[in-house]
């Protein structure tokens, strides 16, 4: 039997997102419910995305990649040394982020399902939401955490299983802020599949970032055996993982020729 990593308290989830807050400027972190749904794009991509790539890009909404590696970012970095923090903050808000995505990975590969950080939506008076109101409220800023995360890292959506499209477009549903197609897709989905409570909103959500995350894991699995027991792959012969795509470009990318 598998241990279950701890998950944070509502007192943890409150500091993380003080800590958050506290970030010095120009930085400009996402806050806790952005960050946890930046935390689920992160695990659902098809390679294993360490802290070291992922923390400056949570702690900075505007940090730019270079080429095709997030941890070579431009721009100011946040360290144990940045002006306007200190070592204390820093580990404690690296330990708090390292809990939640840890039982987060737990909770995707063992249980199916996870419980979404969002916040109860309100009024501008203090009163909740009802409706599709509450809806986009409660969801659009962890939706827009994990469309961040997939801005950075392009794996997911490079995937060949056909299904891909389909759910991403389930979950930018709920994005304030829409292209003309996803638009016109919202609107279909809103009358096939209409979400009346926040609850249904939510199941549909966590299901299909699941649905993601298990097609990511496959095509890891799939590449994985691949490299142990295949025969070699030629550069420019398609790659194995059925991307279409010659090998060079796809998972033979980081490889030496």
């Amino acid at each position: 039997m598998s241990l279950v990593p701890p998950d944070l308290n509502d007192a943890e989830i409150r500091e993380l997102d003080d800590l958050l807050a506290a970030v010095p400027a120009p930085l400009e972190a996402l806050d806790v419910v952005m960050l946890d749904g930046y935390l689920c794009g992160v695990l659902s991509q098809p390679e294993v995305i360490e802290r070291t790539r992922f923390l400056a890009l949570a702690c900075d909404w505007n940090l730019t990649a270079e080429g095709s590696d997030p941890g070579e970012a431009a721009g100011v970095v946040l360290t144990p040394d940045t002006a306007g923090w200190h070592a204390a903050k820093h580990e404690r808000l690296c330990a708090l982020i390292d809990k939640r995505h840890a039982a987060l990975a737990q909770a995707f590969t063992e249980q199916g399902w996870f419980d979404p950080l969002v916040m109860e939506p309100t009024d501008d008076e203090g009163q909740p939401l009802k409706g599709g109101e509450a809806i986009q409220a409660a969801l659009a800023p962890w939706v827009i955490g994990f469309e961040h995360a997939l801005n950075h890292f392009n794996g997911l959506e490079q995937l060949a299983a056909p299904e891909v499209p389909d759910l991403l477009a389930c979950l930018w549903r709920h994005l304030p802020e829409q292209t003309e197609e996803e638009q016109a897709y919202t609107k279909a989905l809103d009358q096939e599949h209409p979400l009346k409570t926040l609850d249904a909103a939510i199941e549909d959500l966590v299901g299909n970032v699941i649905e993601l995350a298990d097609l990511a894991r496959a095509d890891m699995v799939k590449v994985a055996t691949f490299r142990r027991g295949g025969p070699k792959v030629g550069r420019n012969d398609p790659c194995p993982c059925g991307s279409g795509r010659k090998y060079k470009l796809c998972h033979g990318s980081g490889a030496q020729g």
